[in-house]
């Protein structure tokens, strides 16, 4: 893939290494776990989440998208954020939070009507 200038944009950190069957997505110099990309043609490239959901975009869409999406997939992870490119190091994730069912309270009435406990 060619590099190009955008006097407007901030830099873009992202690669696909290959190739393959499907490119790994780089972030940064971190591959983006759960992400794979499908090149789809001159300026096309087909995005593939968790090997089950999958959407085609033009390269400048997926270049601004695909740092939003390492950043989603690092927070479902347990960390802040996708990593930087100066973190040598991944800091130990967040520890997992379990999933609670909440359930609406319903009021509870005393018997016979009102509180007596005055």
């Amino acid at each position: 893939m060619q590099e190009h200038e955008c006097s407007d944009m901030p830099s873009m950190a992202v690669a696909y290494s290959g190739p393959r069957e499907h490119h790994d997505v780089v972030v940064n110099g971190w591959q983006v776990p759960f992400l794979e990309a499908h090149p789809q043609g001159e300026d096309r490239v087909l995005l593939v989440l968790d090997r089950r959901l999958g959407a085609e975009f033009s390269v400048l869409e997926a270049e601004r998208l695909i740092p939003f999406i390492a950043d989603a997939i690092a927070v479902s992870l347990g960390y802040g954020c996708h990593p930087g490119p100066d973190t040598a190091i991944l800091p130990a994730p967040f520890p997992p939070v379990r999933p609670r069912r909440i359930t609406s309270l319903v009021g509870a009435s005393v018997a016979g009507g009102e509180d007596s406990t005055t």
